[in-house]
């Protein structure tokens, strides 16, 4: 099973050109889980639950709740369903890579990695 991506020392790119909000930051942590699955494809698909993905975006629990109910409304994010008896069961989440502006966002931030 692969390891959940280091997000340590974090290097941001998007807030450069789209400001410092947590929404930018939460879209950059799972291009950078996306990107970090695809460089392991024989494996199983990564998920970051709300708190990893606050961690890693340097946010709180609730605005990563928010941000990630806003863009599964617009399913730019899937949820991952997990049986179980708890009364609130973890929520893992990666982006919707069937998405049409996802991949344009995939392409994109790739490009602006290697020129900022």
């Amino acid at each position: 099973m692969p390891e959940t991506p280091s997000f340590q020392s974090p290097k941001f790119y998007l807030h450069k050109m789209f400001g410092d909000t947590v929404q930018v930051r939460i879209v950059e942590v799972l291009l950078k889980l996306l990107l970090e699955q695809e460089s392991h494809a024989e494996e199983k698909p990564l998920w970051l639950n709300i708190s990893e993905i606050a961690r890693a975006a340097s946010s709180s629990k609730s605005a990563a709740k928010g941000v990630l109910d806003n863009y599964l409304d617009k399913d730019i994010v899937i949820e991952k369903e997990i049986s179980t008896h708890a009364q609130t069961p973890p929520r893992y989440f990666c982006l919707n890579t069937k998405h049409k502006a996802n991949r344009d966002l995939v392409f994109f931030y790739t490009k602006i990695r290697g020129t900022l």
